[in-house]
């Protein structure tokens, strides 16, 4: 303990310690070791479908910088990439890479993997499917990505029910400006992670272009937590004349982790973090992906005052997912198509923006799965190679569980209007309305006693948005918006079933949203940027997950719990008092709580912690480096819904009762980072030195409810990590 209340007062104190060392020199500072802010006006946002300065977006949006990206990171997180960004939670426990879970103001949070009523883009091209869901983060190399913005809150009026939590819009860097650029990088550390990337990129004439591939992989802090992931990446934009702007995107991802899955309370006590559930060693579980997208973006310029965006999309997914109960298989096509009209006019102290859209979306998915011979009998047979880190050995018996086509489309129009008054005061109206259908057509012969698996539902809603920002001082901004959304089913909700194997959930039913925001930010002199947002919605027919004894691997079940009411504050504070020093710090407190019906009434929303905190600082010194220190803070939260096992349950291990908690402590973690900056010749270098939980704090990254008698699955986040990297640029 006196350890860690001596690096507190060490990481707080050396950078004050440092600064005023080097105010005392009479040497000015040179211009590459500031650290200024950006005033609102400057900082332009694609996410709300037109380009606008964030002074004039009536919403919560947070906008991740390049250098936050390539600080406190080894390329591959997205907790990384979003740990200042308050409002939003990720999750440690998955595989230490991109197959995470993300939570945006208690939305997503109940999803066994994946994302669910959280949009994500990359370069505008939608990674969720028809009805909302986006699977992973694998095709994002974050050493390739210029800048993130996240939208907070009800947007669902600007992308449909996929975004009814909000918006992560993920923009990778475009190319330099000389014919050819050349990045090469290599990180290596902890648990045996290393990763290399290599990028070409450049301007020649009206082209730009930037192509890069990287491989990374781990053997992971957990048993059976090993993973590898081969990322090419390609963008090409032609400018073809001053009006006309032509965008091809193309990328393909190899992704494979095995899964650990959670272990219970007991299994944790007696084995350690690092154990794995006992299912995953003997079947080898794991999950692989390979997917491959193409994309054409056009914008054309029809005169001065209006613009068309149009885009175009095709995903080819091939997703393996193994385990003690089925090898499920799940290939699909995913394509899409939107198109946006704007027009701007009016004078310059009355100014319209108006834009109409639509945006089309289809899917289609081949899932088989197949049953799983038994654990004696697979030691029964020797299987050689069968557990090594990256085997994709199954054991399949004849037995076919599932063999079904799941079919989705969606259709969304939407019309967005924003008025400038006086260049002070900025009025923004958002509605859509959005048609999802979903199909399922199921190829099992069954008798004529049994439900039939096969149907279609279809989910219809129109939503909006109305807010406003007012440009009060140039170091003062005001924004408010009320808006309404809604979720639909997607995938895990829908073909979950709980009532037999394979086909639809027909019990569930979309969840609808209503609340609003208000806010306040600004800049003081680039030196002080502060960004406060307070924020209330009630929901009805709000999700719950359940699970069900005796259904093997689907352990997820889901239906319709009542409503909530969620409320909280999100801040996020950066300071820069001289020139080479940096303060950073993002917090949020969330009240997340069912209010219907009676019997879970006041109990919180399972994986919402009440308090979230991370707070950094960086200093450059001696010209070339940098260094910073973290601390990130998550108070407890709870896992259950269930009233009789809300609080705590009985667990018995050998005859033996135990009496355990059904919430997870919170948790403390400590990160450093070093960084020397140096140029050889033409030869810009960097090399850095990263460590991630300094102290080996033991915590939970993800829990989640589970079947009894033990109920709870917890998940240990990885322990202490250090990383040394290398990037070179020419």
């Amino acid at each position: 303990m006196k350890s860690t209340y001596i690096f507190l007062i060490f990481i707080f104190s050396f950078p004050f310690l440092l600064a005023s060392a080097q105010e005392k020199k009479a040497q000015p500072i040179q211009k590459q070791d500031t650290l200024l802010i950006k005033n609102l006006g400057e900082i332009n946002v694609t996410a709300t479908r037109t380009k606008t300065p964030l002074n004039e977006i009536p919403a919560s949006i947070s906008v991740v910088s390049s250098d936050q990206l390539t600080t406190f990171s080894k390329g591959n997180d997205a907790d990384e990439a979003l740990r200042l960004v308050p409002g939003v939670r990720i999750d440690n426990g998955a595989s230490d890479g991109s197959r995470v879970h993300v939570y945006i103001r208690g939305q997503g949070v109940l999803t066994e993997s994946g994302f669910r009523g959280i949009g994500v883009m990359i370069d505008g091209i939608p990674v969720n499917d028809p009805g909302g869901f986006a699977p992973d983060l694998y095709d994002v190399d974050w050493a390739t990505v210029s800048n993130l913005e996240v939208v907070k809150g009800l947007a669902a009026s600007l992308y449909g029910a996929g975004s009814t939590g909000g918006v992560l819009n993920i923009i990778t860097a475009d190319g330099g400006p000389k014919p050819v650029n050349t990045t090469f990088s290599a990180t290596g550390g902890s648990y045996n992670f290393w990763k290399v990337l290599g990028q070409v990129d450049g301007t020649q004439g009206n082209m730009n272009y930037r192509v890069s591939y990287s491989h990374d992989q781990s053997t992971g802090y957990r048993i059976h937590q090993a993973y590898y992931g081969d990322i090419f990446s390609e963008k090409a934009t032609w400018t073809a004349s001053s009006k006309i702007k032509i965008t091809q995107l193309l990328s393909y991802t190899d992704y494979f982790n095995q899964n650990s899955e959670g272990i219970s309370f007991g299994r944790y006590q007696d084995f350690g973090p690092q154990a794995a559930n006992t299912d995953a060693v003997p079947y080898n579980e794991f999950h692989k992906t390979k997917r491959l997208t193409g994309a054409l973006i056009g914008k054309f310029d029809i005169s001065k005052n209006q613009d068309i965006l149009v885009k175009a999309f095709m995903r080819m997914n091939d997703y393996r997912e193994t385990s003690n109960n089925g090898d499920d298989h799940k290939p699909f096509v995913n394509s899409g198509l939107s198109a946006q009209y704007d027009l701007n006019f009016g004078k310059e102290n009355l100014r319209n923006h108006m834009s109409l859209g639509v945006d089309y979306e289809s899917k289609m998915m081949t899932e088989t799965e197949f049953g799983v011979f038994s654990e004696a009998t697979i030691n029964s047979k020797p299987h050689p190679g069968a557990h090594d880190y990256f085997s994709e050995a199954a054991f399949d018996s004849t037995n076919e569980l599932i063999n079904q086509i799941i079919k989705q489309r969606s259709l969304g129009v939407f019309f967005i209007d924003k008025l400038d008054i006086a260049k002070k005061l900025y009025a923004t109206l958002n509605v859509r309305y959005d048609n999802v259908y979903n199909e399922l057509v199921n190829n099992i012969p069954l008798p004529d006693s049994v439900i039939q698996p096969s149907g279609n539902r279809t989910f219809q809603n129109t939503s909006g948005r109305f807010g406003f920002a007012y440009d009060i001082a140039k170091y003062l901004n005001l924004y408010a918006s009320y808006g309404t959304g809604f979720l639909v089913p997607t995938e895990d909700e829908l073909y979950n079933n709980p009532e037999h194997w394979g086909g639809f959930n027909e019990l569930i039913k979309p969840s609808t949203f209503m609340g609003g925001e208000l806010g306040v930010r600004g800049d003081v002199a680039k030196r002080f940027y502060y960004d406060v947002t307070g924020y209330y919605v009630n929901t009805k027919n709000d999700f719950y997950r359940y699970s069900i004894v005796g259904r093997g691997n689907n352990t997820a079940f889901y239906g319709n719990m009542g409503a909530s009411t969620r409320y909280g504050v999100e801040t996020f504070l950066s300071y820069i008092p001289v020139d080479f020093l940096k303060f950073s710090v993002a917090y949020t407190y969330s009240h997340c709580q069912y209010t219907s019906p009676d019997s879970v009434s006041g109990h919180w929303i399972p994986q919402c912690p009440q308090h979230v905190l991370y707070a950094e600082g960086a200093v450059k010194f001696l010209k070339h480096f940098t260094v910073g220190v973290n601390v990130e803070y998550q108070s407890k939260w709870c896992i259950q819904v269930d009233d009789s096992i809300y609080n705590h349950y009985t667990d018995i291990v050998n005859g033996q009762k135990y009496i355990r908690s059904s919430w997870v402590n919170g948790f403390t973690t400590f990160g450093a980072d070093l960084r020397y900056k140096f140029k050889i010749g033409s030869v810009r270098s960097e090399l850095s030195l990263f460590a991630k939980n300094l102290f080996d704090e033991h915590y939970f990254g993800f829990t989640e409810p589970n079947n009894g008698p033990e109920y709870n699955s917890y998940q240990p986040a990885p322990g202490r990590q250090f990383f040394l990297s290398l990037k070179v640029q020419f």
